[in-house]
């Protein structure tokens, strides 16, 4: 019986490992395959100390990387703080250039407006023309010009008058009334050239122009004949350059009197101060076209004898 049963369990020993082998997880590796070293659960002494020779490299490597960056970031950062500061320096310097540059073209555009005349004034102005007998030899000239520009005149020629003789009467004011003007003309000084103190005649010229109020004007001074003792150059200064007209540096030809200029001759006069009315040297120019003929026009004319 005992042998009958180990006949059984060597017949049924290998059928059991072949069950076992079958359900196994192990697996017996192919044909010509080598099994190598596998590694150990616990690392070895001389791997820690290698990891940590390699660790501490590593560190000390990255410490000198990251010291290294540092330097280098701050390098940077001052490189780029003084760039900054270059450009920031550079942009504060371009700034005021360019604000001086823009100043200098502003200061320049101003100098060129400056220096544009002045265009004439094309109002059709009542112009009140007054004076001295010279304002007779101009009148018949500016009549045309009047004519020839819109402008209506009224003459009021009052014979050996002098500025003291208007200031000093209410003619003047009479004739502001009358004629409402917005433009004066004015002829005065011949009969004042050689008087001994022409500083005595200021205060009368000054009353002249206070009546005037601030409308604009224009004053002829005297065609002198010879040389006078001061009233030119008096009513200049009173009255401003940009307001008189000095007639002294015009050659004139003269009537019978050897003092007043012949009606063609105070015709070329007149041209002459025409020219100069519209020009920018006067204070207040206006349109003064020169006429096409010298036909006569006749406009409202008065003439004052003398107080003596």
């Amino acid at each position: 019986m005992r042998a009958y049963l180990k006949l059984i369990a060597i017949l049924l020993l290998p059928l059991a490992f072949i069950i076992w082998y079958a359900n196994s997880p192990v697996q017996i590796p192919p044909p010509g395959w080598k099994l190598s070293k596998a590694p150990s659960p616990f690392p070895e002494k001389t791997s820690q100390t290698s990891k940590s020779s390699q660790s501490s490299k590593t560190c000390q490597s990255s410490k000198s990387s990251q010291s290294s960056s540092s330097s280098q970031s701050s390098k940077s950062s001052q490189s780029s703080s003084s760039s900054q500061s270059s450009k920031s320096s550079q942009s504060s310097s371009s700034s005021q250039s360019s604000s001086s540059s823009q100043s200098s073209k502003s200061s320049q555009a101003s100098k060129a407006i400056d220096s544009i005349p002045s265009l004439p004034d094309t109002t059709a102005h009542r112009i009140l023309f007054f004076g001295d007998s010279m304002v007779e030899g101009l009148l018949r000239r500016m009549n045309c010009y009047a004519f020839a520009n819109g402008y209506k005149m009224t003459n009021v020629v009052w014979y050996s008058s002098t500025t003291e003789i208007w200031a000093q009467t209410d003619t003047l004011r009479h004739f502001i009334k009358e004629a409402n003007p917005t433009f004066f003309m004015i002829s005065l000084g011949t009969n004042e050239q050689f008087i001994k103190n022409p500083s005595e005649r200021e205060a009368y010229i000054r009353k002249i122009l206070q009546v005037l109020g601030d409308r604009p004007f224009v004053w002829i001074g005297v065609p002198a004949w010879k040389e006078d003792t001061g009233i030119n150059e008096l009513t200049k200064r009173v009255v401003g350059e940009s307001h008189y007209f000095d007639s002294r540096g015009l050659t004139l030809q003269r009537g019978r009197d050897r003092m007043h200029p012949t009606f063609h001759a105070a015709s070329i006069w007149m041209d002459s101060v025409a020219r100069w009315m519209e020009s920018p040297a006067t204070a207040h120019p206006i349109r003064m076209n020169k006429p096409k003929d010298d036909r006569k026009h006749t406009y409202r004319t008065y003439a004052l004898q003398p107080l003596n």
